[in-house]
């Protein structure tokens, strides 16, 4: 990508990492409804600190914050950038939502989550479901949305440069 692109690209995906780190937070604290969202914030530090997270204080709510935002932005990042070559292997946007859940709930689950500090939960189908549907929503969707239009207007600016 050439340096203009880039700095064009910024502002994407500050806007999309937003929108889906807070779809997934706004998503677990309603999935989750029996449980505080400062509880939920406090284990996903949990994966960083063990359970020193589950202390007092709100120290560990904002060490989660920070965290799910920054996988949040991770993962947004990752799958804007690769969008153009996943959506050429897929061919359809609604499949490609679907993948980017999966893709995102099995990263985490199998590889992430084992790594971190977090306590393992045993498997569970409906809580399975919830959360992939969660992640379908909360970054399938927006970024399957954003980054074809990010990329629509892209192919626009580059056709109307070379006529």
């Amino acid at each position: 990508m050439e340096q203009a692109n880039r700095k064009k690209l910024l502002p994407w995906f500050l806007f999309t990492g937003l929108l889906t780190g807070s779809l997934d937070a706004l998503l677990a604290i309603i999935i989750n409804n029996k449980v505080p969202a400062s509880v939920i914030f406090k284990f996903i530090a949990s994966g960083v600190f063990g359970n020193a997270a589950f202390g007092p204080g709100n120290e560990m709510i904002y060490y989660g914050v920070l965290f799910h935002y920054f996988i949040a932005f991770t993962w947004t990042i990752l799958f804007f950038v690769f969008y153009n070559k996943l959506i050429n292997i897929v061919k359809f946007r609604f499949v490609l939502m679907l993948v980017t859940g999966i893709i995102i709930w099995a990263v985490m689950n199998l590889l992430v989550l084992p790594l971190s500090q977090v306590h393992s939960q045993p498997f569970n189908v409906v809580g399975f479901m919830k959360n992939l549907g969660a992640l379908i929503l909360a970054f399938g969707l927006p970024i399957t949305v954003i980054a074809d239009k990010y990329y629509e207007s892209e192919d626009i600016y580059r056709i109307l440069k070379t006529s």
